[in-house]
């Protein structure tokens, strides 16, 4: 059995392909226990969001699982296969790192993959079908890509608007928690920015769009309240942050507006954030004592300065993947080594346990002692031996120096040990 990472993502499939490929909850619970009934994986993780679909497993034969991935989706594997990946072994670990991670994410260093990673690994074990072995190699990616992120600072950096507008809000006040924030618009951005700045600690929301019923729409998830588009001006001295994001043709929110609203605030500062193109806020606005007004290109600024960031942040990342997966690799090289060792010396023991009980029914007939104690340490070490011994011969004639340089290296007692010491 070998570890994979197969499937397809915005990078090989465009989006007619990967919409093939998402998988409802009750689709997605489905294949996984198909992979396992059909034996075509002894343990195995589905990944599923807008992006990928991956499958993560050990399997003896990729090449029919590759074929069953497209079956199961009605393509021929001829069709599928130029859209697909198939990372094995060490590669496949170092593929799930860099998803992990964000590397591998439309959005460098986004951070819900990890989440979204975590999930199905949840999903997998609820469902019986990860155990033994896919369980550490998750653990250690979860624990890895932790670090990875930390120590690049690859995720640190806003890259959409909505997030920049968010943290851009959250970077301006010492507590806005206390914040009331007034979102113009009720389309993608300003759901976005709304949660966002939910995630952020801010409870008082007013929603204005177009129609009652969007407004309505939009502020529910926030328990915000929903107004008129009509009523701007009556809320705007209410707010401390007003964002909009419209796609009127012209502004709305002019300088006397904002004269006005700050008059009935008593000069407290106001915040605004034009997401919208054209603007709805007009530009001289900015002239206004008590008011920061930043538009979509002040934004964008920051967006292409924080890419440029994560960039940076991404070579490094990549360094530490490779460090993470030479660790992962030396860690697997000792949990084989441990399991060696283990049968090993089980394998020796239950031969020690056979000529002990020789000896004992000898003693128990009356035997001498010494007699069958010098046997038994005759038996014991002809039986301990025999089949190295015999591997070592074989070893000599095939020309396997290395393995006769190894066994040397392992049996030579050194010149300052004069005892063995007790294996505990």
């Amino acid at each position: 059995m070998v570890f994979i990472a197969y499937g397809l993502n915005h990078k090989t499939a465009p989006l007619e392909m990967r919409e093939k490929f998402a998988l409802s909850s009750a689709r997605h619970d489905v294949l996984l226990s198909q992979l396992l009934d059909t034996a075509m994986a002894e343990e195995a993780a589905l990944l599923s969001t807008c992006n990928r679909t991956e499958i993560y497993c050990d399997t003896s034969d990729p090449e029919r699982l590759m074929a069953w991935f497209a079956d199961e989706h009605g393509l021929k594997p001829q069709t599928l296969s130029p859209h697909c990946y198939l990372h094995q072994a060490h590669h496949g670990i170092r593929h799930t790192l860099r998803v992990a991670s964000g590397l591998d994410s439309m959005m460098l260093g986004e951070p819900q993959i990890l989440g979204q990673m975590k999930e199905a690994f949840q999903k997998a074990c609820n469902l019986g079908t990860i155990k033994t072995n896919l369980r550490p190699i998750f653990e250690y990616v979860f624990q890895a890509s932790k670090r990875i992120r930390t120590l690049s600072g690859i995720g640190t950096n806003p890259l959409s608007v909505a997030y920049a507008a968010a943290q851009l809000v959250k970077q301006s006040f010492l507590n806005p928690h206390e914040l009331c924030v007034f979102l113009i618009g009720s389309g993608e951005t300003a759901s976005l920015v709304a949660s966002y700045l939910q995630k952020q600690g801010i409870h008082h929301f007013f929603v204005a769009s177009r129609t009652q019923e969007n407004a309505a729409k939009l502020a529910a998830p926030f328990s915000g309240i929903p107004v008129s588009i009509n009523d701007i001006a009556y809320y705007l001295p209410k707010a401390d942050v007003i964002i909009s994001a419209t796609a009127c043709p012209l502004p709305f929110i002019t300088k006397n507006l904002v004269q006005q609203t700050l008059a009935l605030r008593n000069n407290k500062p106001l915040f605004f954030l034009d997401l919208a193109v054209p603007r709805d806020i007009e530009a001289n606005v900015a002239e206004l004592a008590n008011v920061t007004l930043y538009n979509i290109d002040d934004l964008q600024i920051k967006i292409d300065h924080n890419l440029g960031q994560r960039q940076l942040a991404a070579i490094e990342a990549e360094q530490l993947i490779e460090c993470e997966l030479d660790n992962y690799i030396r860690w697997h090289r000792g949990i084989n080594a441990k399991q060696i060792i283990c049968n090993y010396r089980q394998t020796m023991y239950s031969l020690a346990k056979l000529e002990l009980k020789r000896s004992m029914t000898q003693l128990n007939k009356g035997t001498n002692q010494e007699q069958v104690l010098e046997e038994l340490c005759y038996r014991l070490v002809n039986k301990l031996t025999h089949t190295p011994s015999v591997g070592l011969r074989q070893a000599a004639v095939d020309g396997h120096d290395n393995l006769l340089t190894l066994v040397n290296y392992l049996y030579t007692v050194p010149e300052d040990q004069s005892t063995h010491e007790e294996i505990a």
